[in-house]
């Protein structure tokens, strides 16, 4: 499978373009504006094909996006999506699609990542020159969906700069204080020391960008996540996911601990495969907040 840009004669591919709106006129308001990419499958046959629009403010949109019929319910649509919001995330701060109220492609496009933006009614009854019927309904009103864009860069311990670090530190207050209930402000504080040292130490540091800010990080080391913080604008995006997949599949962890008093993150790291096998009273500075140690099985 491939993914290629295409640059000229976008045209020969309306064929797909019509699958996902189906009036040329529309089509020709975004088309040569926009950048396109047709996914190919191993017999190098166009199964996918997607136009991107900047829409300015740091915002991209999803203009178009289809899949051929003898291959939809494969993948390939999610596979696009997921090459775009990598693609675009070091331009954009989000991404945007419109679509009609089709119960079938908003939950497509949830499942994707996508949340729910604003509405605007009476948009296919006023820009279509016909009625558009999607699952046997009746298409009015446009509905929007967003998906912040993030992009993740390994931070080696000669680049972690004071700058850099003092960001990741307040990432770590505020997720802390949204999840961390538990902890008082005097725990907190007590606390910042180790964790500034732990940034300048651990030995894989992956920072997570949103339009080159950082959002969250995950350190791990000898394969044990040892931290994994996201600021609390992003929780739900699905990019504590993206990190711990990123640390299972590239570092090879299979270790982490948790606070017995944050059962979020605790159910969190159950449904991504890991199971407890020990506890203990105290954490590793000794202070009195139980631990999970848990491993992915």
């Amino acid at each position: 499978m491939r993914i290629d840009k295409i640059e000229t004669d976008k045209k020969r591919f309306l064929e797909f373009l019509l699958l996902a709106d189906e009036q040329e006129s529309m089509i020709d308001r975004y088309l040569e504006r926009g950048e396109m990419f047709v996914m190919y499958d191993s017999e190098d046959e166009p199964v996918c094909s997607a136009v991107v629009t900047d829409e300015g403010d740091d915002i991209c949109e999803l203009k178009n996006l289809a899949v051929s019929p003898q291959c939809q319910r494969k993948g390939y649509g999610r596979k696009m999506v997921n090459f775009l919001c990598r693609h675009y995330a070091d331009r954009f701060r989000f991404i945007t699609v419109g679509t009609g109220d089709s119960v079938q492609t908003v939950s497509f496009y949830k499942n994707c990542g996508f949340h729910y933006s604003h509405t605007v009614p009476d948009f296919f009854t006023i820009n279509y020159d016909h009625p558009i019927i999607e699952d046997g309904k009746l298409l009015k009103d446009m509905v929007y969906f967003r998906r912040a864009l993030a992009y993740t860069s390994l931070v080696i311990k000669d680049k972690r700069t004071s700058e850099l670090v003092a960001s990741l530190q307040c990432v770590w207050e505020e997720s802390v204080r949204a999840t961390h209930v538990f902890l008082t402000e005097k725990d907190i504080e007590m606390l910042k020391p180790a964790v500034w040292d732990a940034f300048m130490m651990i030995e894989n540091l992956v920072v997570l960008y949103n339009y080159k800010k950082p959002i969250g990080f995950i350190g791990m080391e000898r394969q044990k996540i040892e931290m994994l913080f996201i600021s609390p604008e992003y929780f739900g995006c699905g990019f504590g996911k993206l990190l711990v997949q990123l640390a299972l599949g590239e570092y090879g962890c299979v270790f982490v601990d948790v606070n017995e008093q944050n059962p979020k993150a605790w159910d969190f790291y159950r449904h991504m495969g890991f199971h407890e096998f020990e506890r203990t009273e105290t954490d590793e500075q000794g202070n009195p907040f139980p631990i999970i140690k848990m491993k992915l099985f």
